[in-house]
């Protein structure tokens, strides 16, 4: 295996072929690896129906496992947009200082913190389960759990009820934001990561637009029935979501961390077409999986959080904590409260539903085109030009608040706008920032760094939920910003393009390995496209000079890299 000449390493077009010099402290078959190595470049190039031909069962179960963020996305559009619901307001609420049915903003961001605290027990619990017990028995023990705690909420009596419910089930909503992540970032190859963890997004959008629809239905619902079946509904999910992960295989990339090599296999072989793999094909996966594995072990031995911010981790958990800041913190949260802000500038309560619908549908119709572009725009467009649209908005929105007398004017331009800004939302951050946390954690680490990142953002939506409403809303104790509030996000998203610009790596078609290679060597964000890659670079030893000929038979090979005896 002869050593490239690397002065005509850049002349290639496209990706640059791995560069290194065969001198290895620990002994990988280097020609396993490259071929698994030209196998992800080859994937990158096919077309998208043969690939999702190819490993139909991963993409299945990946998409099955994710509709768990189908009930978080619910969750979140049913606790910001029952308050301005009249059967809600009438059991649970009281007469403000001008006699009218309400729920306080303090109780609202009371509600709202309630359900993220639990969310970050959840996440927290999820680093450590995840790490031990897998992804299918975690799913499983988090479904169950969920059915008991939705009980709370279905039976409250009064408004402390409905806090610890929201409370209880924000612990299995937690588990579900990550684990979803990281199984779909690590039972596919690299040209399909970015469609994966994007469905994740379309199930969090798709779950917002079934709150509206069903608030919107629920409006006619007499007495308590207007409050219960919303939360009733969410039963109905658990029992088929339990059975996808009964039936679904192990993440391969935990086995490999387990050291369950033969596990590991039949998971690989369950999640493509078979027939796909032969033996050969195999022991290639297996290799640079491996490989990988080693690699991560430089910095990530022990697999705890304290890794997360060791080394080369700690730029790529605060990239992750980053991705989750903005996608939490640039205004599209106030799409959430679409109904409370539209009331509160003189729209109808009934109106006010129906464009709430409207702002929802463009979720999944928006994901759709952002998955199906996931395979040729790279991460950073859209992300720069997703804060960059959603600001403009923003700044739109504000003018519109200080300048328009008219109550109506306000009203409907603002919903019109609201619109823009969940189009843009979810044609770029909200699907692309599943794609990138699930990418930029080093696979050893990647639960403990998700579980980081989401924590981030729900301490950010801890935030939002405290200000926003007190923004939107024009009661009593209130700020009363209404539109104006676009000026606060306008300035936000204005750092977040700056940081994307200068701060956010480019991993489209990027193998796990590769991107572990371009983070030890410190490459700068921009270049991470162009950077050749060298992935036995850094397991070289110093005292070995003799490189292996090309025509020498390799014989010195680990033990996990070994091509596997003929199966009868």
């Amino acid at each position: 295996m002869a050593v490239k000449d690397l002065g005509t390493a850049e002349a290639d077009v496209g990706k640059p072929k791995p560069q290194h010099v065969e001198n290895a402290a620990y002994t990988p078959n280097m020609a396993l690896i490259e071929a698994a190595v030209a196998t992800n470049d080859e994937e990158a190039s096919i077309p998208r129906k043969e690939l999702f031909a190819r490993y139909l069962p991963a993409v299945l179960f990946s998409m099955g496992l994710s509709l768990a963020l189908v009930m978080e996305g619910m969750d979140v559009g049913l606790i910001n947009n029952f308050f301005a619901h009249p059967a809600y307001k009438k059991k649970f609420g009281w007469p403000d200082a001008n006699g009218k049915l309400h729920i306080s903003t303090a109780w609202q961001g009371g509600i709202g913190a309630g359900n993220n605290c639990g969310s970050i027990i959840g996440l927290l619990i999820n680093g450590y389960l995840q790490s031990r017990f897998g992804s299918r028995k975690v799913y499983m023990g988090a479904m169950v759990f969920m059915a008991c705690t939705i009980c709370v909420l279905f039976f409250a009596v009064n408004i402390q009820m409905i806090l610890v419910g929201n409370i209880l089930c924000g612990i299995p909503w937690g588990i579900f934001q990550t684990l979803s992540t990281a199984y779909a970032a690590e039972i596919c190859p690299p040209a399909m990561r970015g469609y994966l963890t994007a469905w994740v997004s379309m199930c969090w959008g798709a779950g917002s637009f079934l709150a509206t629809g069903v608030l919107r239905g629920s409006l006619s619902l007499k007495g308590d029935a207007g409050w219960r079946v919303p939360y009733g509904i969410q039963w109905v999910w658990i029992p088929p979501l339990f059975l996808v992960g009964y039936f679904a295989p192990e993440s391969p990339w935990y086995l490999i961390r387990r050291g369950r090599q033969a596990d590991a296999e039949k998971s690989l072989y369950r999640l493509a077409r078979k027939g796909y793999y032969t033996e050969q094909t195999m022991a290639e996966t297996l290799a640079l999986m491996n490989h990988t594995n080693e690699m991560e072990k430089i910095e990530s031995e022990n697999v705890s959080y304290k890794d997360c911010f060791t080394g080369t981790n700690r730029r790529r958990t605060g990239i992750v904590m980053m991705a989750w800041v903005i996608q939490m913190l640039n205004g599209q949260s106030i799409t959430q409260y679409a109904a409370i802000m539209l009331t509160s500038v003189g729209m109808s309560p009934t109106n006010a539903f129906n464009y709430n619908m409207a702002i929802q549908s463009v979720n999944i119709f928006a994901t759709g085109i952002a998955i199906t572009l996931m395979g040729k725009i790279g991460r950073r467009v859209f992300y720069f030009f997703g804060t960059a649209g959603i600001g403009v908005c923003m700044f739109v929105v504000g003018i519109v608040g200080f300048a328009a007398k008219n109550h109506n004017t306000v009203a409907y331009v603002t919903a019109a706008f609201l619109i823009i800004v969940q189009c843009v939302f979810k044609l770029s951050l909200g699907p692309t920032t599943y794609v990138i946390v699930g990418e930029m954690s080093s696979s050893r680490i990647r639960a403990q760094t998700i579980v980081l990142g989401r924590a981030v953002y729900v301490c950010c939506g801890i935030v939002v939920q405290q200000i926003n409403p007190r923004m939107l809303n024009n009661s009593s104790d209130a700020w009363g910003l209404g539109a104006k509030t676009g000026i606060v996000y306008f300035g936000l998203c204005f750092v977040w393009s700056t940081y994307v610009w200068f701060c956010l790596p480019e991993t489209k078609n990027r193998s796990f390995a590769d991107i572990d290679y371009l983070f030890q060597k410190k490459v700068n964000a921009r270049k991470f496209p162009t950077t050749p890659i060298d992935l036995f670079e850094f397991t070289n030893t110093p005292d070995t000079k003799e490189p292996v000929d090309d025509e020498e038979p390799m014989t010195e090979v680990s033990q996990v890299a070994e091509i596997p005896e003929k199966r009868a």
